[in-house]
């Protein structure tokens, strides 16, 4: 009998867990809604996403059709997407809108100006309203396909883009604490490019990847490397959308 009972003791806990499903719902791994869908008023579009290091709430930007094409930005504040500020606070009407927080999580944007030569404009939000950042319409040519980034040794907001002179090459500029001045030279890039997007090393270097059409469209990364004041540059195979 004492035999009988240590065998069924040593076969419980294996029945026991073979009866247990051995995968989830797929319930628990479906995507899920972050609050209301289609929260916007109108269509919203080059939304950008990013959370608020300081606050760990999720924030988006994007040209606000609601309100005149101009720029707006919701945060998610647990149960409801709120308005940061003015619904459609850009002077005018905008395109490329990024999204990206100080360090000490202050939400800054930068976008395209489509009615001032398609030039760059950034903006922050003061806890009241969105001010510029520098001059607005900073960049002299046209500014498209941008990017945000803040750099985490000097913590300085940085931009690329794809420039328009001498051909549609990439840039990048930087806000010193009153104005925005080049990385290296305009239109760094060889030849012409697309989708730029902009990130830093933990020392602080910028990196800008794109889409080279000198290169048969395909992924180009370049580093601004401070030391040799120059521009290196390391090519990937395939297309960087």
């Amino acid at each position: 009998m004492k035999k009988l009972l240590y065998i069924l003791a040593l076969l419980f806990p294996i029945a026991t867990f073979a009866q247990q499903p051995w995968y989830k719902s797929s319930l628990d791994y479906a995507w899920k809604s972050v609050g209301q869908e289609g929260f916007t008023r109108g269509v919203a579009t080059f939304s950008s996403l990013a959370f608020n290091p300081a606050d760990g709430l999720l924030y988006v930007a994007y040209m606000d059709y609601a309100n005149s094409e101009k720029a707006t930005v919701q945060k998610f504040d647990g149960t409801n997407w709120v308005n940061v500020g003015n619904p459609g606070f850009s002077t005018q009407d905008v395109a490329y809108v990024c999204l990206a927080f100080s360090p000490s999580g202050q939400p800054y944007v930068a976008f395209t100006d489509c009615l001032s030569g398609y030039k760059a404009s950034a903006m922050k939000f003061d806890g009241t309203n969105w001010v510029n950042v520098g001059n607005a319409d900073f960049s002299e040519g046209s500014a498209n396909y941008m990017s945000l980034a803040f750099n985490p040794v000097d913590s300085k907001p940085y931009v690329s883009f794809e420039g328009d002179y001498p051909y549609p090459g990439a840039t990048c500029m930087k806000f010193n604490g009153t104005d925005w001045i080049y990385v290296g030279t305009e239109n760094f890039s060889k030849e012409d490019i697309l989708y730029t997007n902009m990130t830093f090393s933990p020392i602080g270097e910028p990196y800008v990847g794109y889409m080279d059409w000198g290169n048969s469209g395909k992924a180009t990364v370049m580093k601004y490397d401070s030391v040799m004041v120059g521009i290196t540059q390391h090519q990937e195979s395939g297309l960087l959308i």
